[in-house]
């Protein structure tokens, strides 16, 4: 009786096991299918929700940003201050408020410094530009006139086109644009309303990153709270350790990609002076900021500011092209590595794949994030495979798994003391493990 009564019960467990199986597979498929018909209704949730959070995430990205100014200020005034107030969490207290201060007002001169650099330049550059329009509309009304004048037959050809142009060209007149002058109106106005909002937006986002940088130790204490009381004590420390590297990864690539993005734009800038190209202020600002993309930053700088340079001297612009091109390879290979050292850990592919998804995927955002997060996902897979290999005694260089036989080539030839080091160090695991 008691075997039939465990046969039973197991049986039934089993049963159990793949009737909860069924179930949730079936949940899934019901969501899947829901997702798949609804994307939609999605993705304007998700808009939703994003217009809505958008002050928090800018005011958290000015927080990160502002944190070593506001972090260093506290410090040179808690020194200079400590014991003046009579307890030291009211010299604290003073020291926040002074560092909150101080980083909100550098933010402050820093945006205020950027549009001062950039709607002067950008108004001398449409001063500039305005008077070549029309020599240049005249250059290519006369070469057509001559063409026309050349080919009779050309002449005849476009004589009978120009009616149909000017008849389409009034249709579209009266269907297109007319009714669309309301729109015009109303979308003039949106974008009014948008621009205040969006200066609301960063106003918040402002407020948001004093009480941040003011209540940061608070969040890290909650937050280390939170995961020491749901994880293990091994959970928690590998949590923890994540939490080091994307820190770490983060604040090394974006404060570096800033100071070299200040060098390019600096560097653009007197050497446009020095070979006396136009508009040199509003073209090193774009050059400098598109620059804080990896990779491509400089290429997409260059293209809107070689066509505003080509209208005014196609000269100009091949040089300024070659000037990019060499600071490219100035900021790639010598620059950018000396800066950012080994924030990202990335070879030139994945640093390209990461730009290219996220920025497909996330828009300008992702291209400039992209290379942090994706580091940091190598990052800690990189170090549980290679926790897994030490495990199996089996080396963690890749140098080790790489093959060149195919092309005849001696792996120790190239390498040398790296690769003979390796070898070494191998053999001396296998002999401490037999």
């Amino acid at each position: 009786m008691n075997e039939n009564n465990t046969k039973k019960k197991k049986y039934k467990t089993a049963y159990f096991k793949q009737g909860t199986m069924l179930f949730t597979v079936g949940v899934m498929l019901i969501l899947v299918y829901y997702l798949v018909n609804n994307m939609d209704v999605i993705r304007g949730g998700f808009s939703k929700v994003n217009d809505i959070l958008l002050p928090f995430y800018l005011g958290l990205i000015l927080a990160y940003l502002l944190c070593p100014i506001y972090n260093g200020t506290v410090r040179v005034i808690y020194s200079i201050n400590k014991g003046r107030f009579g307890k030291p969490l009211r010299d604290l207290k003073f020291a926040r408020a002074v560092a909150s201060v101080v980083s909100t007002g550098f933010l402050v001169l820093v945006i205020f410094g950027f549009v001062m650099m950039i709607i002067p330049g950008l108004w001398d550059s449409i001063m500039i530009i305005i008077p070549k329009i029309q020599p240049a509309f005249d250059k290519i009304t006369q070469w057509i006139q001559k063409n026309l004048e050349e080919n009779p037959q050309m002449l005849e050809f476009m004589s009978g086109k120009i009616d149909d142009i000017s008849s389409q060209i009034l249709g579209w007149l009266q269907k297109s644009v007319l009714p669309g002058a309301e729109s015009l109106i109303s979308g003039i106005s949106t974008g009014v309303i948008g621009t205040i909002g969006t200066l609301f937006d960063v106003f918040v986002a402002l407020v948001i990153s004093v009480y941040v940088l003011n209540s940061k130790e608070i969040f890290k204490a909650q937050s280390k709270k939170l995961v020491i009381g749901l994880f293990s004590e091994e959970r928690a420390k590998s949590v923890f350790e994540l939490a080091k590297i994307s820190n770490d990864t983060f604040g090394g690539f974006i404060n570096g990609k800033i100071i070299d993005s200040l060098i390019i734009g600096g560097l653009c800038f007197v050497a446009m002076v020095v070979l006396k190209l136009p508009l040199a202020i509003l073209v090193s600002v774009i050059v400098g900021v598109t620059n804080i993309i990896p990779f491509f930053g400089p290429f997409i700088g260059a293209i809107p500011s070689a066509l505003l340079i080509l209208i005014i001297d196609p000269i100009a612009a091949v040089k300024f092209l070659v000037l990019v091109f060499i600071l490219q390879q100035l900021d790639g290979n010598v620059i950018g590595p000396k800066i950012l050292g080994k924030a990202t850990k990335l070879s030139s592919f994945w640093v390209m794949f990461a730009i290219i998804v996220s920025g497909g995927l996330f828009g300008f955002a992702g291209m400039i994030l992209g290379v942090p997060v994706f580091a940091v996902m190598y990052t800690y897979l990189a170090r549980g495979l290679n926790n897994r290999l030490r495990k199996k005694n089996m080396g963690t260089d890749t140098l080790e798994y790489e093959d060149f036989s195919k092309y005849n080539i001696d792996k120790a030839e190239i390498f040398g003391e790296k690769y003979r080091q390796n070898e070494e160090d191998k053999e001396v695991s296998h002999e401490g493990t037999n």
